[in-house]
């Protein structure tokens, strides 16, 4: 088993203005690759053996720049990538926040599948499942990082606290920020939430 810090991409151009979920070609900007660079700097004092990191372009810019500080590859994963927003990825400002099915996922997200997309629940499973597995592979004071993006966090951290779907949103998972669970056969412990290295 394994202590796991949990680290959110850095900073994009289109956070808060886009739904991106899994669509190609959305990179981390400036601001984003500083935020990179002083996570990579706060886990670099720990001996983390491992990196694994969602497929997403601005997932993996932020592995990347994690394991240039500490001398570690990436192993880009499936189960840390971002929501499939289906027919909602792209859209954006009152397009995106006046559509009926964007505001119940706000308010009542465990029910919700987005139409040629994913549903929460499933998404849930995929990432529990493979931290779990993940974490097997390890002893339990073996250290890894994951790599992905707030709501797949967000769930992350539901799971350990066994937090009630509906609730994920209470959640803050800032850009660049790390958070650290530990998952041992006994339990799951969340240790840090949402640390915004200096």
């Amino acid at each position: 088993m394994a202590i796991i810090y949990l680290v959110r991409h850095g900073r994009t151009d289109f956070i808060g203005k886009k739904l991106c979920g899994n669509l190609p070609g959305i990179h981390l900007n400036e601001e984003g690759r500083v935020q990179a660079q002083k996570a990579a700097g706060c886990l670099s004092n720990f001996p983390i053996k491992a990196i694994y990191s969602s497929p997403i372009e601005r997932a993996m810019e932020t592995a990347k720049i994690i394991g240039s500080k500490s001398g570690l590859e990436i192993d880009p994963v499936d189960f840390l990538r971002e929501i499939h927003f289906g027919d909602l990825q792209g859209m954006g400002g009152k397009d995106l926040t006046d559509h009926p099915l964007w505001i119940k996922f706000n308010s009542e997200p465990c029910d919700i599948h987005f139409p040629n997309g994913e549903s929460v629940s499933e998404v849930y499973n995929r990432v529990s499942k493979g931290l779990e597995l993940i974490s097997q592979q390890y002893d339990k004071e073996d250290q890894i990082a994951c790599v992905a993006h707030s709501d797949v966090l967000r769930l992350a951290v539901c799971w350990v606290l066994e937090l009630p779907l509906d609730h994920f949103h209470r959640l803050t998972i800032d850009p660049a920020s790390i958070s650290k669970i530990e998952i041992t056969p006994e339990r799951k412990k969340l240790r840090l939430l949402n640390l915004q290295p200096d």
